[in-house]
């Protein structure tokens, strides 16, 4: 009996979500619901954004022939690409990909072809969902395509007859109209702010629009008081978020200016914050350093928002909100989250660290798995999947981190970050704190990592993770004391320890945004040392430095 219940529990509990989603469904196709997306109709753009982000050409070609792969979906039907909108999933990425016609930036690299590619897809998107549709008019979904179709318009409409424009540039209004009643139901947090901002923009492009603009405004105003910390960080701590925001911040407040109205007092000093927080993240080979479910990223976007980042007085090292360092030394530069990410922070992350030198990455994080199976996606949100600290095995003692504190000092010499943590389940004296020394000439990076009166089963299972860059080549010393590491400018690093065995492990990285990528990491396991009965107290040394002449 118990077990049936169980069963049944799932379909109990998705009830009431059912029978909302059909009393949307019936209320959006109702007579009433599609009066009030009436108005007037445009014949043009008044503005026209400019995408930052750049079009991967091989993408749309294999678009163009009716493939396309997303994680660990893919989609085929060659000759018939218009049948992509029926064959897509729902709730899935790729139906994300497509509904968000995020297709429309990577298919507009191919010139005329590409034009042929767009209006087919769009004339049979307007065939399928042109009225409405429950999954297409999604809140999300509309306003990131509207952002699309604004930016994109010249290929979608250029040289088309009168007929053409009128339905594409009606729908769009019509479209625009149902954000201004919806916006609000976006999913999450980030997606209601993305959505009232696209609302905002698609507004001011569009003729007798501008009331639903300025609701998408303030809209705006409200969810950026809710999310953006003092420093301009948004709440998620993900640096491509972070990007994106920017980016769209950036491009409603040149709209406004476009189309002659004054931007509200807060936009401008919003714009300036949240720009210098992305550029915060910018490393030397002009990507994103990856944390928090962020990616490398469009270097052509990060570029793009430096204007507006750079009138912040002076460069920052330190986001105190946000939770993360910046220690930099001529070539060399360091990024260290010390956020604290217990509770519900999916990405187990803090005290994890990149390093790079110049244009090539050394020490990384995995990335996201957020296009992959739910089983990729949890791996690479634990402590594990970053380069910290992390805990062997499944047992219920297993220490769960508590608060994390943190100190920095700087002298000629060098630069000096600490860190200590508690834990939660572990005697109240018991912590773990982890130094990280940056000397001024950027060629030694030192660090220290200190278990204190933690139990001894728990000291065993302690291992510390250094995920290398995939354009790292690692080699290990036959003393397995150090390890070798070839940069991709030619550059030769050494990591050793005072732990008596080094190990070069497998790793994956997902951080520059498609397929996983094999790569390798160094670890260094407690249970290397020499421990006594009733050990409770462990301090690892390890360095990571430039060679001379290699």
């Amino acid at each position: 009996m118990a077990r049936a219940m169980k069963k049944n529990s799932g379909p109990q509990r998705n009830a009431p979500k059912n029978v909302l989603s059909r009393m949307q469904r019936v209320w959006g196709e109702s007579p009433f619901y599609q009066a009030k997306l009436k108005g007037p109709a445009p014949d043009r753009l008044l503005y026209q954004p400019i995408d930052p982000f750049s079009p991967d050409k091989e993408l749309a070609k294999s678009f163009a022939r009716g493939w396309v792969s997303l994680g660990d979906e893919t989609l085929e039907c060659e000759g018939e690409i218009e049948r992509m909108w029926d064959l897509a999933e729902a709730g899935r990425a790729l139906m994300g990909f497509l509904q968000e016609f995020s297709w429309l930036r990577h298919v507009s690299a191919l010139g005329d072809e590409g034009r042929v590619v767009s209006r087919a897809l769009m004339k049979a998107w307007l065939d399928r969902h042109e009225k409405w549709s429950a999954d297409a008019w999604d809140p999300y979904y509309v306003s990131e395509r509207l952002m699309q179709l604004c930016s994109y318009a010249p290929m979608m409409l250029s040289k088309t007859d009168a007929m053409w424009r009128s339905r594409v540039l009606t729908t769009m209004a019509r479209q625009t109209r149902h954000l201004a009643l919806t916006a609000h139901r976006a999913d999450t947090g980030f997606d209601r702010l993305m959505t009232s901002l696209g609302l905002s923009i698609a507004g001011y492009c569009l003729p007798g629009c501008d009331g639903p603009a300025e609701r998408g405004l303030e809209m705006a105003r409200r969810e950026l008081r809710l999310q953006l910390r003092a420093d301009g960080g948004h709440v998620s701590r993900n640096p491509s978020r972070q990007l994106k925001l920017a980016v769209r911040l950036q491009t409603l407040l040149k709209v406004m200016e476009s189309r002659g109205f004054q931007p509200p007092g807060f936009l401008r000093h919003t714009v300036t914050r949240v720009s210098a927080m992305a550029e915060f993240f910018r490393c030397a080979d002009g990507g994103l350093a990856v944390f928090n479910g962020g990616y490398e990223d469009d270097r052509r976007a990060v570029i793009s928002i430096y204007e507006a980042a750079k009138s912040e007085t002076g460069p920052i090292g330190f986001a105190r909100h946000s939770g993360y360092h910046k220690l930099s030394a001529s070539r060399a530069l360091a990024i260290v989250d010390t956020g604290d990410d217990v509770g519900a922070q999916r990405f187990k992350s803090s005290g994890s660290f990149h390093f790079s030198s110049g244009r090539s990455r050394i020490i990384v994080n995995c990335g996201n798995g957020g296009h992959r199976a739910s089983d990729w996606r949890f791996a690479l949100e634990q402590p594990a999947a970053h380069s910290t600290l992390s805990f062997d095995g499944k047992d219920v003692s297993t220490p769960q981190f508590s608060s994390i504190t943190h100190r920095r000092s700087e002298d000629v010499k060098g630069q000096l970050l600490e860190l200590e943590r508690r834990f939660s389940n572990q005697a109240a004296e018991a912590r773990y704190q982890r130094r990280l020394y940056l000397s001024s000439n950027g060629a030694d990076l030192r660090g220290e990592e200190n278990l204190i009166a933690l139990a001894e089963h728990s000291l065993g299972a302690a291992v510390w993770r250094f995920h290398l860059h995939p354009g790292v080549k690692a080699s290990l010393a036959r003393d397995r004391r150090s390890v070798i590491l070839l940069l991709g400018n030619k550059e030769g690093w050494r990591f050793k320890s005072n732990c008596p065995e080094l190990f070069l492990e497998k790793s994956i990285y997902c951080g520059g945004g498609g397929a996983p990528v094999a790569s390798e990491q160094i670890a260094l396991m407690a249970s290397a040392f020499p421990l006594q009965n009733g050990q409770e107290c462990l301090k690892v040394k390890w360095a990571l430095q430039r060679l001379d002449g290699v």
